[in-house]
C-alpha cells in the first residue's frame, strides 16, 4: 500500500467489519496489519482477491485449527473479504509479537544484538522448540513444506512461532491441499531441481528441513552441506545437498567432502545427536525414516541437560563428555565472538540467582489493604437500660416539684404568678438535670468519646503496619533495580560499540560489521552462496576480505568480485573520525565496570528482597497480633454508643 493510500474495509466470516491498524509487514503476496481492539491478532491481506483455491484451503485450515497448532503456529483464524464486493480477501491470524527471525539467533553477530543472554543452552531449547512445533503441526496431518529461516520467529524465552501458515500442505478427508514453494537449502535431495509446485509432501520431508535447522543452531549458523569439496568442479550447497555429500558425516572421506576449517566435529554433540544427523541427510532415508520431530525433542533435552559451563570463558557452555570447550577453539582460530560476556566467578555477588528471587516475590500473595475492622451493631447494656428507667422517674418527679412552687407562690402573692411560673419551670429543669447526672448520662458520653479515642489511637499504625502499602514498595524497588539489571548485557553492548577504533582499520572494521551479507542485494549471492558463506564465518562486510574468501568453494574471481565490490560500496559511506581513541586498558574499564555494576545490582538486590520478604511477613505478624485489640477495642466503642444513643433518647 502506498502512502496515502486507504486501507481495505473488510469483514470476516460473519460479516463483522475487522478494522485495520498499522502496517506489521509486507510481502510478496499482501501485507499484515494490526487489527484494532485486539492486541492478539492480526490480519493478513493479499494484493489480490484469493482463488477458489486459495479459500478452500485457508477455511480448510480454520477448521482443523486446534489449541495446540494455535500455540506453536500463527495459524489462520478466519477468512476475511472485502465489504463491498464480498470477495475472499485475506485471512486473520494470531499476532506474532516480541519475537525475531530464527537467524538472528543462530548468527553470531546477530545474537549477540538482538538475544544479548543467549548461550549455546538457549541454542538447544530454541532447537527443541522449533522440533516441538514440527510435532504439532504433523499431528494434524500437515506438512510445513517450505522450511526455511524466514518462517520461524523466535522469542527471548526460546518458544518459537512458524508463520506463513497458508502455505502448509494440509490434508482434509475430502482434498490435499499442496504447498508449491520451498527453499533449496532446506529442501530435500528428493526434491532438488524439481518443480515445487504439484508435489505431495510427507513428513519426511520436513524432517530434513528440520535437521538442517537444528544443525544451524548447534554449530554456530554453519549450513551442514556446505564444505569443501575435493573432486572435480564445484559442489555448491544444493548440489551437495541432491547427492547426500554431508562434510561432517563420518563417511566424508568417501563423498569427497571435508567440513569448513575451524568446525567442531559432528562428535562434539554426542553419539545421539550424531547420529540423527548421520541419519538425516544419508540417502538409505530418502524413501523414509528420517528422524522424527519427536526423536529430535528427546535427544535435544537430554543434550541441554548434559552441558556444563567453561573454566576459561563463563558464556560458553559445551557437552560435558568433552575435554575441551569447542567455542574457545573457534575463537582462538578466528571465528567471531560466538557468545554474550559473562562475568568470571568469584566476583561479589555472582552467586546471586536474581531470577530464583524474583520466582519467589511472584509466589508471595499480595496482602492487600489492612482488613477493615467495624464495631458491631449492639443492644444496650443493662445498665444503659436501668439507667434509662431511672431518668423516665425523675420527669415526672421534678415535675411535681415545679408544680408545687408554682402553687405555694400563687398562694402567697397572687399578683405575682407569672414570676411563680417561671421559677416553676426552673425549678423542674434544675430538678430534672440534678437527677440525670446522678443518673450517669455524661459519664455514658463520656465512654463514648473514650472508646472512640482508643479506636482512632491505634488505626494509623494498624493501617501502616497492616496493610500492604509497605509491601508494594518494597517490591517496586526489587522490580526496577531488576530491570537495571536485565539492562546490563544491552548497556554492555552499548558501551563497547561505543569505544570506536583509534586507527582507521578498527573503526572501519566496527562500521563494516553491521551490514550482514544476509540482508545485502548483491548479484549472484542468493539464499544458497550465503548460507556457505555463513558456513565458513562470513557473515558481514568486515569479513569479506579476498584472502579469506578464497578458501570458500565455488567462490572464484567474479564471485569474490562482487562481494568486494559490495563492501566498497558501504566502505565510501564511512566517514573516519581522528578525534576518537581507544586502548586496551578502555576496553578493560567497560569490563570493569559491568562487573562492579553487575555485582552491586545483585547485593541490591539480594537486600531488598529480603526487605520485601521482612516486610511481607510481619504483615501477617502484624495483623495476626493486633487484630484481637482491635476488635476489642471496635467491640467496646459499638457498645459505649448503643449505650450513649440510649440513654440520651430518653
Amino acid at each position: 500500500m502506498n502512502p496515502g493510500e486507504s486501507k481495505p474495509d473488510v469483514m470476516d466470516s460473519k460479516g463483522r467489519k475487522i478494522s485495520l491498524g498499522a502496517i506489521l509487514g509486507k510481502g510478496g503476496e499482501g501485507t499484515v496489519y494490526e487489527v484494532r481492539h485486539s492486541a492478539d491478532t492480526a490480519a493478513k491481506v493479499y494484493h489480490g482477491p484469493l482463488s477458489a483455491d486459495r479459500r478452500a484451503k485457508i477455511q480448510a485450515m480454520v477448521n482443523i485449527r486446534t489449541e495446540g497448532l494455535g500455540t506453536v503456529a500463527a495459524w489462520p483464524l478466519d477468512l476475511l473479504a472485502l465489504r463491498e464486493s464480498r470477495q475472499a480477501i485475506g485471512l486473520l491470524m494470531p499476532k506474532v509479537a516480541n519475537k525475531k527471525n530464527i537467524h538472528h539467533v543462530y548468527g553470531p553477530k546477530s545474537r549477540l544484538k538482538d538475544f544479548p543472554k543467549a548461550d549455546w543452552r538457549f541454542l538447544i531449547r530454541t532447537a527443541a522448540n522449533v522440533a516441538r512445533a514440527f510435532v504439532g503441526v504433523h499431528e494434524a496431518k500437515c506438512v510445513i513444506g517450505d522450511v526455511n529461516h524466514g518462517s520461524i520467529m523466535v522469542a527471548e524465552d526460546a518458544t518459537v512461532s512458524l508463520i506463513d501458515c497458508d502455505s502448509f500442505q494440509v490434508g482434509t478427508p475430502g482434498r490435499q491441499f499442496l504447498c508449491d514453494v520451498g527453499v533449496e537449502t532446506f529442501t530435500p535431495p528428493e526434491l532438488q531441481g524439481k518443480p515445487f509446485r504439484g508435489a505431495v509432501r510427507t513428513p519426511n520431508f520436513d524432517n530434513f528441513g528440520l535437521a538442517v535447522m537444528v544443525f544451524h543452531l548447534l554449530f554456530m549458523g554453519r549450513h551442514p552441506f556446505a564444505g569443501r569439496f575435493f573432486g572435480v568442479g564445484e559442489m555448491p550447497i544444493a548440489k551437495a545437498i541432491k547427492e547426500c555429500r554431508f562434510p561432517y558425516s563420518a563417511q566424508h572421506l568417501a563423498m569427497q567432502m571435508e567440513q569448513p576449517p575451524g568446525t567442531p566435529p559432528l562428535s562434539f554433540t554426542g553419539n545421539e545427536i550424531a547420529q540423527l544427523f548421520e541419519k538425516a541427510f544419508s540417502r538409505p532415508t530418502i524413501m523414509g525414516g528420517r528422524p522424527l520431530a519427536r526423536e529430535w525433542v528427546s535427544a535435544l533435552v537430554a543434550l541441554e541437560k548434559s552441558t556444563k559451563q567453561c573454566g576459561i570463558s563463563r558464556s560458553h557452555w559445551y557437552p560435558s563428555h568433552l575435554a575441551a570447550c569447542p567455542w574457545c577453539r573457534m575463537e582462538s582460530l578466528g571465528a567471531n565472538p560466538l557468545f554474550p560476556f559473562v562475568m568470571p566467578a568469584g566476583v561479589p555477588g555472582g552467586g546471586v540467582d536474581v531470577e530464583g528471587l524474583w520466582r519467589m516475590l511472584q509466589a508471595l500473595e499480595n496482602p492487600g489493604p489492612a482488613p477493615s475492622i467495624e464495631s458491631p451493631i449492639v443492644p444496650p447494656s443493662a445498665e444503659a437500660v436501668k439507667v434509662a428507667g431511672a431518668i423516665r422517674v425523675a420527669q415526672p418527679v421534678a415535675a411535681a416539684v415545679g408544680f408545687c412552687v408554682f402553687v405555694a407562690g400563687v398562694a402567697f402573692k397572687p399578683a405575682l404568678f407569672w414570676l411563680f411560673g417561671i421559677g416553676a419551670f426552673l425549678t423542674y429543669i434544675v430538678t430534672l438535670n440534678a437527677f440525670s447526672r446522678d443518673s450517669g448520662i455524661e459519664r455514658f458520653r463520656k465512654l463514648q468519646s473514650e472508646a472512640e479515642a482508643a479506636v482512632e489511637g491505634v488505626r494509623p499504625e494498624w493501617e501502616r503496619r497492616a496493610g500492604g502499602q509497605l509491601f508494594h514498595e518494597a517490591k517496586a524497588r526489587f522490580i526496577n533495580l531488576k530491570a537495571e539489571f536485565d539492562d546490563i548485557p544491552k548497556r554492555r553492548f552499548g558501551a563497547l560499540e561505543a569505544l570506536k577504533a583509534v586507527q582507521r582499520k578498527q573503526q572501519l572494521n566496527n562500521f563494516l560489521a553491521k551490514f550482514e551479507i544476509e540482508d545485502a542485494q548483491i548479484e549472484g549471492i542468493g539464499p544458497a552462496r550465503k548460507r556457505l558463506l555463513e558456513s565458513y564465518g562470513i557473515e558481514a562486510a568486515d569479513d569479506v576480505v579476498a584472502s579469506r574468501l578464497q578458501s570458500v568453494p565455488g567462490f572464484g574471481n567474479i564471485m569474490i568480485g562482487r562481494l568486494v565490490g559490495w563492501r566498497l560500496s558501504i566502505e565510501r559511506k564511512f566517514v573516519f573520525d581522528s578525534t576518537r581513541t581507544i586502548d586496551p586498558r578502555d576496553i578493560a574499564k567497560v569490563e570493569q565496570k559491568i562487573q562492579a555494576l553487575r555485582s552491586e545490582l545483585q547485593n541490591s538486590l539480594k537486600t531488598v528482597h529480603e526487605e520485601v520478604m521482612k516486610v511481607h511477613a510481619e504483615i501477617s505478624a502484624t495483623r495476626r497480633a493486633m487484630r484481637p485489640k482491635l476488635e476489642q477495642l471496635a467491640n467496646a466503642l459499638g457498645q459505649a454508643r448503643a449505650d450513649y444513643n440510649w440513654v440520651k433518647a430518653i
